[in-house]
């Protein structure tokens, strides 16, 4: 006969089955949803006006060209950094990743465009490559203007490893290629133009992706969510981090732990450009501070910026650490991979989470001693909390996290803890490999992807 259930174990199952959908999945909907009615108004409006296409490859070529116009438009959404948009995708990472998804499905559809009006006007291969080069048509240039703009923005913008700065500088060119997509339309006339639901439709998306851009580009440097600080010390604090803490000037910034900010410094040493970077410090603290791995140009020059200088910061973004304070009572795992540990520490070090009732590990996956810069303030706060267990892994010596060493630290079933993770992306797609192998529930892991590109 089989024992009833101890009745921890029923509060932990019921607690694993009232954990939510991961929401990033409402912000693929909605904007699958958007494409849906984008389709569904162009074939009603042909439909209505008895308007078909004698040639069936011109079909292909509008669903590229309708698709990849509204996909656009989102992915200019997705850089506004707008709190329903955080709100919709689950998180300002997750919008990023949205942000790239839907930035190469945009490329990969347009294409659809030229390559099937070419099939569809071409009687021969010769043709067929005629029509996609320039010619006295200014239509058909426009058009081939804008797919030549677009493939080199997204290859510098995805597929090339440029400076940071850089590839913000790239970014900068995707108004202007909206503009010519936009003056193509216009000069083609084809259906857009000549039915008004189409044009209102394609028209709203068009000018709300504009006023986003110039949002983003212009002025949320002066109307996003701005706090002015002074920076107070910079600290090499070994392992190639810089450790910069920075006090407000007038507000300060309220923020939840483990969340993230955008920061830019007046000094000479870097330039003004923005740059994210998680919280390191617990929100109470008196001060903000801010952990930079030395991985480019300006993060290496952080480290010669002279405390006094000035600092704007926006924000603060993100909602890593929500699920695991909602949950106080669920065991809760953390693994945070070199820099990675950056949320943990906001996390750990703060009130919320000295109330959390059930047991917490957090497992800092680090390559060697040298490297964990952070273990003695971990150490501290382990004593202090008789709930958080803390372990410190050395992958050099005990070569990668795997299921055995989690479930030994752990010390109790996987299937019944709440995960966070935090790291590089090898550790990471490592880590949701082995959970997904341990029968781990996709919504009991939460990952902070800090690759913004």
């Amino acid at each position: 006969m089989k024992p009833d259930p101890h009745p921890s174990d029923v509060l932990l199952s019921q607690e694993v089955a009232d954990l939510p959908p991961k929401r990033k999945w409402f912000g693929y909907a909605a904007v699958a949803a958007s494409l849906a009615v984008t389709y569904a108004l162009w074939l009603g409006a042909m439909s209505a006006a008895d308007e078909w296409y004698d040639n069936p490859w011109i079909y292909p070529a509008k669903i590229g060209s309708h698709g990849t116009l509204i996909l656009m438009c989102w992915a200019f959404f997705l850089a506004t950094r707008f709190r329903p948009v955080e709100w919709l995708f689950g998180g300002l990472d997750k919008v990023y990743q949205a942000h790239r998804h839907i930035g190469e499905s945009a490329f990969f559809l347009i294409f659809l465009h030229p390559v099937f009006l070419a099939v569809a006007h071409a009687d021969s291969v010769s043709a067929f490559f005629q029509y996609l080069w320039f010619s006295g048509n200014w239509v058909r240039n426009t058009g081939l203007i804008a797919l030549a703009v677009f493939i080199l923005l997204v290859v510098l913008s995805i597929y090339a490893k440029i400076a940071y700065h850089q590839w913000k500088r790239s970014h900068d060119f995707f108004g202007a290629l909206l503009v010519v997509i936009v003056l193509h339309a216009v000069l083609a006339n084809g259906e857009i133009m000549r039915y008004p639901v189409l044009w209102v439709w394609h028209g709203t998306w068009v000018v709300l992706a504009l006023a986003a851009y110039v949002y983003i580009r212009v002025f949320y440097r002066w109307f996003g969510p701005l706090h002015d600080y002074t920076i107070e010390s910079v600290d090499d604090v070994g392992d190639a981090i810089t450790e910069i803490k920075l006090k407000p000037e007038r507000r300060s910034l309220r923020s939840a732990p483990g969340q993230f900010i955008y920061v830019s410094f007046d000094a000479d040493a870097v330039n003004q450009e923005p740059h994210p970077f998680s919280i390191s410090s617990p929100p109470e603290a008196a001060h903000l501070r801010i952990s930079i791995k030395q991985l480019g140009d300006w993060t290496q020059d952080v480290a010669q910026i002279k405390p006094g200088k000035s600092g704007r910061v926006w924000g603060p973004y993100g909602h890593f650490t929500k699920l695991a304070l909602a949950q106080p009572l669920m065991p809760l795992v953390m693994i945070g991979g070199g820099i990675g540990i950056t949320p943990f520490l906001s996390l750990v070090g703060s009130e919320a989470f000295a109330g959390r009732g059930g047991k917490s590990t957090l497992v800092y996956a680090i390559p060697d001693r040298s490297s964990a810069v952070y273990l003695d303030e971990l150490r501290t706060r382990e004593d202090a909390l008789p709930h958080f267990a803390l372990s410190a892994h050395y992958s050099d010596e005990a070569g990668f996290v795997d299921r055995a060493y989690l479930e030994s630290v752990v010390d109790q079933p996987l299937l019944d803890c709440l995960f966070l993770v935090c790291g590089p992306p090898p550790l990471m797609a490592a880590m949701r490999t082995l959970l997904a192998v341990a029968g781990v529930s996709a919504r009991q892991v939460i990952m902070e992807d800090f690759e913004i590109r």
